[in-house]
């Protein structure tokens, strides 16, 4: 009786660690939100209603939900006329749309009345909402936006662009400078004739250059890039002599023929410092030389999701910024990793079933990072049903 009784207590542990634990690493609200408009190219002195819609997606409820959604300063609520909610309230000079509790499967709507009153109608006016919750992890739908236009030709874009390091450092006393450079659209339209340039003051990098198709020395043309798309490129240069401290400027910048309502994102300016080399670079020197001398080759990670750019490449990175860095253990990891990394990257990128393993073997590394406090209660649980199944044990080997 006691054999089966701790044979059925096993079962209930596996049960419960197989089936609803994972339920709980995963469970979360997701508020996703949708906004249209019922006159997108309205006449002059014809208003126009936005509608709002919040809805949780997720399998978690979300209390404290707030959405942002302040009119620009083209519109204004006309006289006589106010925002409708069909839950919470809304504050029409913060824009906040108090909500509440949003239990999953259910959704809110906000109403907003607006004219344009700009003297000198912009091609286009965007209206965008957005909203944040600590326990949303799905954030790519938690901003919805619409535009309110001049004329039905008017295009209306929204390009950005990031650039990401990955200098390269080589034995003697050279160096070359190498990028990766991502361009995003984040719409309401899909953008045409999209350019992206680079630059350089001085000129201190030889023949700095975007390599891949569609591109020529300083410049790429994109052609289109459509709504919630983005195009990632490298940049590089033929290595060159560097026995003396300088510095470099470098600008990114991308340009559309569309109208780009939010232009203060088109372009990054990086000041870099190059260091005088004089040597080569030794792996027990630090993990940051180690980083740097490696310039243009593959590691494992990067290899295996396939892109520096990848967000879980980019978590990965964070964590060992913010975390392994701050310790004589974390660099010593990481002194290591920079060393035997890129041979293994390289048989990785080479076949496919070995990236596909990688992945896996690196997901549960970076659910921990994005979700630590229920990664930590789900280790803890699953120590505890062990503790108690091991002293089940012995208590039962003990008769």
């Amino acid at each position: 009786m006691d054999a089966n009784r701790s044979s059925g207590t096993r079962g209930l542990a596996a049960l419960v660690v197989f089936g609803f634990f994972p339920r709980l690493l995963s469970a979360a609200p997701d508020i996703a939100l949708q906004m249209s408009v019922d006159v997108a190219v309205p006449a002059a002195g014809q208003p126009v209603e936005f509608t709002v819609k919040a809805s949780n997606v997720g399998d978690a409820a979300a209390g404290g939900v707030v959405v942002s959604d302040k009119l620009p300063a083209e519109l204004a609520i006309p006289a006589g006329r106010a925002a409708f909610t069909s839950v919470g309230t809304y504050d029409s000079a913060t824009g906040a749309w108090s909500i509440g509790s949003l239990e999953p499967g259910t959704s809110a709507t906000l109403v907003i009345p607006a004219i344009v009153v700009a003297p000198t109608q912009p091609p286009c006016i965007i209206n965008i909402a957005e909203t944040s919750h600590s326990l949303d992890t799905q954030r790519s739908n938690n901003r919805a936006l619409v535009a309110v236009r001049r004329t039905a030709a008017d295009r209306c874009v929204d390009l950005k662009i990031t650039a990401l390091n990955s200098s390269g450092y080589e034995c003697g006393n050279s160096m070359r400078l190498s990028y990766a450079v991502s361009v995003s659209n984040a719409g309401p339209d899909d953008a045409s004739n999209v350019f992206v340039d680079l630059s350089q003051t001085p000129v201190i990098a030889p023949n700095l250059r975007f390599a891949g198709t569609n591109c020529s020395g300083t410049r790429c043309v994109l052609g289109s890039l459509a709504v919630g798309a983005s195009s990632s490129l490298e940049v590089t240069s033929d290595s060159f002599s560097n026995n003396k401290d300088r510095s470099v400027t470098l600008m990114f910048s991308t340009s559309s023929s569309d109208t780009d309502y939010s232009a203060s994102n088109n372009q990054v300016t990086i000041e870099r410092s190059l260091p005088a080399l004089q040597k080569c670079i030794s792996v027990d020197e630090g993990w940051g030389d180690v980083i740097a001398a490696s310039g243009f080759r593959c590691f494992i990670a990067t290899a295996a999701y396939g892109s520096p750019l990848e967000p879980h490449v980019v978590a990965l990175r964070e964590f060992r910024d913010r975390y392994l860095q701050r310790s004589a253990a974390g660099r010593a990891f990481i002194r290591l990793y920079y060393r035997y990394s890129p041979p293994v990257a390289a048989i990785i990128a080479e076949h496919d079933w070995l990236r596909f393993l990688v992945r896996m073997l690196l997901t549960p590394l970076v659910l921990a990072i994005a979700f630590p406090l229920r990664t930590g209660v789900l280790l803890a649980i699953v120590l505890a049903l062990i503790s108690q199944y091991a002293s089940r044990r012995r208590s039962s080997q003990g008769r």
